[in-house]
C-alpha cells in the first residue's frame, strides 16, 4: 500500500499489482478499495492493476470539502506519477461517474471505459429514495447500518454483497460526516441540470447492470445510452446493485473479454 501527493495537502492511498496493460479500478461512494480486492487479485495475472481509496474515502486524505473535479484531478495525477500514459478505467457506482468525467477530460488517456451499476442521470438519488421507501425500517440506524438492513432490496446475492461490505468496514469505516462530504461532491456533476446533457463520447464503453439493482434501472441505461457511439451494455440476471460480487466469474469473463477484444481492434487500427 502506498501514498501519493495530489493538491492541496491531500495523499490518495493506492495498491498496484500485476504486469501488463494497465486497468485502473474505481470503488464507490462510502466505499474504499477494500471493494475491489477480489477483482483487483482475479485480473493481476494478466494485468498491470492499481486500485485506490479515492479522495474522501478509506484511507486517503479526507477534506471539509471537494468536489467531482477533484476527484478528476487525483486521478489524472496517480496516472501522471506512476507514468500510466493510458488505462482500462472501471468504475462501480461512483466511481463510473469519476471514470466517465475524467474520460471527457483526458479522453486520450482511456483505453476503454467500465461502467458497473453506474446512474449517469441520478446518482446518489436512487439510494436516497430507497432508504424513503423503507423509512421505517431504517428508522432510528445510521447509514451503515441502513445499508446492512437494506441489502435484500439492493442484492440479489445479499449474503455475499454483506461480506463484501463488512470487509470494507474493516479496511475503513466512513463517518456521517465524510458520506455527507463526498456525497455532496457528486451531486455537484452537471447532470443534475435535467437540461444538460451527458457529455457524449466516443470512446470503447462497457455498462454492467444487475437486473435487480433497484438503484440502476433499465430505463435509466437507455436515457444514456446514445451518449456513446461504442457502447455493449450487459445485464445480469442474478445481481442486484454489485455485479462483479454477486456474479463475480460470470463478471470476469465478460470483462476480460472485453478488454482483450477492444485491444485487438486497437493493435489493428495501429498497424493500418
Amino acid at each position: 500500500m502506498e501514498k501519493i501527493a495530489t493538491n492541496f495537502n491531500t495523499e490518495i492511498t493506492y495498491i498496484r499489482e500485476g504486469q501488463g496493460i494497465p486497468v485502473i479500478l474505481i470503488h464507490g461512494l462510502d466505499g474504499n478499495m477494500a471493494s475491489m480486492f477480489s477483482l483487483k487479485d482475479a485480473l493481476k495475472h494478466s494485468f498491470d492493476v492499481i486500485i485506490y481509496d479515492v479522495r474522501g474515502h478509506g484511507k486517503s486524505t479526507k477534506t471539509n470539502a471537494f468536489q467531482l473535479d477533484d476527484h478528476v484531478d487525483d486521478l489524472y495525477t496517480l496516472m501522471s506519477k506512476l507514468e500510466i500514459p493510458a488505462a482500462h478505467i472501471i468504475g462501480h457506482d461512483m466511481g463510473g461517474v469519476i471514470a466517465k468525467h475524467f474520460s471527457d477530460e483526458y479522453e486520450s488517456m482511456v483505453l476503454s471505459l467500465t461502467l458497473i451499476a453506474c446512474d449517469l442521470v441520478e446518482s446518489v438519488h436512487g439510494l436516497n429514495r430507497l432508504m424513503v421507501e423503507h423509512q421505517d425500517e431504517i428508522e432510528g440506524f445510521d447509514k451503515h447500518e441502513a445499508l446492512i438492513l437494506l441489502m435484500p432490496y439492493m442484492y440479489k446475492d445479499s449474503e455475499n454483497a454483506k461480506k463484501w461490505l463488512q470487509h470494507q468496514f474493516i479496511y475503513s469505516r466512513q463517518s456521517s460526516e465524510d458520506s455527507a462530504i463526498a456525497a455532496r461532491a457528486l451531486m455537484g456533476f452537471p447532470v443534475f441540470e435535467k437540461n444538460i446533457e451527458i457529455k457524449h463520447t466516443s470512446i470503447p464503453t462497457l455498462i454492467i447492470n444487475g437486473e435487480h439493482d433497484p438503484l440502476v434501472t433499465q430505463e435509466t441505461v437507455e436515457e444514456y445510452r446514445n451518449a456513446f457511439t461504442s457502447v455493449h451494455v450487459q445485464s445480469f440476471s442474478q445481481s442486484g446493485h454489485a455485479p462483479h460480487i454477486e456474479e463475480p466469474q460470470h463478471f470476469l469473463e465478460v470483462l476480460t473479454s472485453y478488454i482483450k477484444s477492444i485491444t485487438t481492434m486497437q493493435n489493428i487500427k495501429l498497424t493500418e
